[in-house]
């Protein structure tokens, strides 16, 4: 089994629809774990930018209900110092950002860059800029 879905799951899902924790699976408008992780929770990530599909694993139980899976003890805690850098992302101009933003805004997130830019696109300049 590939660990590629470790990989994805170090990150929390930053769609607004799913917000899966980091060490969680994403999940569906409809309460189940996902078939597939979110594309925008594994973009940043060098060695699976160009996947672009990361199944989710038997273990995680794809279509069961999802549930939030035991954070470890340190969750939570944050080095002193970090900045917490966010993204929101529209696929066409007459799409808001604005829920989007005012979720990262409540999660703490002082840096937030947007754009509106197709989801199949290979490069996003804003987010590029941010990481």
């Amino acid at each position: 089994m590939s660990d590629d879905f470790k990989r994805v799951e170090s990150h929390a899902c930053p769609m607004s629809t799913c917000a899966a924790p980091a060490r969680s699976p994403c999940r569906t408008g409809n309460g189940r774990v996902a078939i597939q992780y979110h594309t925008a929770r594994f973009r940043l990530m060098p060695q699976l930018a160009e996947a672009l599909s990361v199944p989710t694993p038997a273990v995680r139980e794809p279509g069961a209900v999802w549930t939030e899976l035991p954070r470890p003890a340190s969750a939570g805690t944050e080095p002193v110092g970090h900045v917490r850098l966010g993204c929101a992302r529209a696929s066409t101009a007459r799409q808001s950002l604005d829920a989007q933003l005012d979720s990262r805004s409540e999660a703490g997130v002082r840096r937030v860059s947007s754009e509106k830019i197709p989801t199949r696109a290979t490069r996003r300049p804003e987010l590029e800029a941010a990481v």
